[in-house]
């Protein structure tokens, strides 16, 4: 059986969230850290002011990282590498740095010394190296939508561990939604995640995973496997499993199995939240999950193009982060905003995931 523990949190208080998590790790195959080294990957999507609720709430990173230390662990790193990463990032803005700090954590950076690691559709993607340095792994996510994959959450979460803007053509190379679930499988089957926790106190709704609305949530989810949390995050989202590609691609590889979970605490059923601001499913039918693999790269890019392009608001600020971060380059600077090449668009909606004003809108 794979035990899922959430419990009700309402507010970022370390004390309540310390005894909170620990009774969580008690009820959950938590790993013994005793004399091992940690790597704690937040979610720092970008380095954000943590009331946006973009990144992973500092409070929850310095908990885990006191009850790790409490435990024994030996060393303990933290870290994350935004799509657009700048020399100088170090997770000061969203808190974590200070905590990383304050605790006597190291900072890693992941975009130096990365190893080349091989995944779907034999693609050698750049890796953080601390994952092959390490003993334990915990993936540390925050509850929030996200455009292309309707949620984010532990799984994805992983993502980040690969560096900068090596993510950026990854979309490019994997354009469907399907595809693109099984690219972020196969980084997840790389990281060796052993625990997994979803920050979500307070979560995010609706145009997520960046410029979305902050959401009390007031739950904790955490379980060895990344795929129940992600599974329990959904249904208190409101999603049914079809919308959830990630978890039907762990599924489908035997990675997961809904049959075998159990709430030794609270249940993900009799937490569903109301109204909640999802994000509607691209995924028009099973066709893409089930044939689309079989057929050449050039259909996959006209399948996603089927979905509706982003489009450009008045308040842009010209900061020409999407443009820098599309993978298709079908950006070009304008008097107002970015122009944008809706034949070269794929739809992987990377821009509006970097827009730091909420500019660029992605219809339903």
């Amino acid at each position: 059986m794979t035990d899922i523990a959430i419990e009700r949190v309402d507010s970022y208080d370390k004390e309540i969230i310390r005894k909170t998590l620990t009774r969580m790790f008690e009820n959950t195959s938590f790993p013994d850290v005793r004399e091992k080294k940690l790597l704690i990957k937040p979610n720092i999507l970008s380095d954000a002011p943590k009331e946006k609720a973009i990144t992973t709430n500092p409070v929850v990173v310095e908990a885990l990282i006191e009850i790790a230390k409490e435990r024994g662990a030996s060393a303990i790193l933290v870290g994350d590498s935004p799509g657009l990463q700048s020399p100088s990032f170090n997770a000061r803005t969203s808190g974590i740095k200070d905590v990383i700090d304050r605790t006597g954590a190291k900072f890693e950076d992941f975009t130096k010394n990365n190893r080349t690691h091989t995944v779907y559709k034999k693609i050698k993607v750049p890796m953080a190296k601390a994952i092959d340095d390490v003993d334990i792994v915990i993936s540390v996510a925050k509850f929030k939508t996200h455009q292309l994959m309707m949620q984010t959450g532990a799984v994805k979460n992983m993502f980040g561990l690969v560096p900068g803007l090596n993510k950026s053509p990854l979309h490019l190379k994997c354009p469907s939604i399907d595809e693109f679930a099984r690219l972020i499988v196969s980084i997840f089957k790389e990281s060796h995640t052993d625990y997994a926790i979803i920050d979500g106190i307070i979560g995010m709704e609706g145009a997520g995973p960046a410029n979305g609305d902050p959401r009390k949530v007031g739950l904790l989810i955490s379980s060895e496997d990344a795929f129940a949390v992600d599974y329990a995050e959904a249904v208190i989202m409101g999603y049914d499993k079809k919308d959830m590609p990630i978890f039907l691609e762990g599924e489908r590889e035997g990675l997961t199995n809904p049959d075998e979970y159990r709430y030794p605490l609270l249940k993900a059923e009799e937490l569903v939240l109301n109204n909640f601001k999802k994000i509607e499913s691209k995924r028009k039918s099973l066709f893409s999950a089930l044939i689309l693999p079989f057929f050449s790269r050039h259909f996959a890019i006209k399948r996603a193009k089927r979905r509706s392009a982003p489009e450009f608001k008045d308040n842009c600020v010209k900061c020409c982060r999407c443009i820098e971060i599309c993978p298709a380059k079908a950006l070009v600077m304008g008097e107002k905003h970015p122009n944008i090449n809706t034949n070269a668009c794929i739809r992987c909606y990377c821009c509006h995931e970097m827009c730091p004003v909420d500019a660029i809108k992605v219809l339903q």
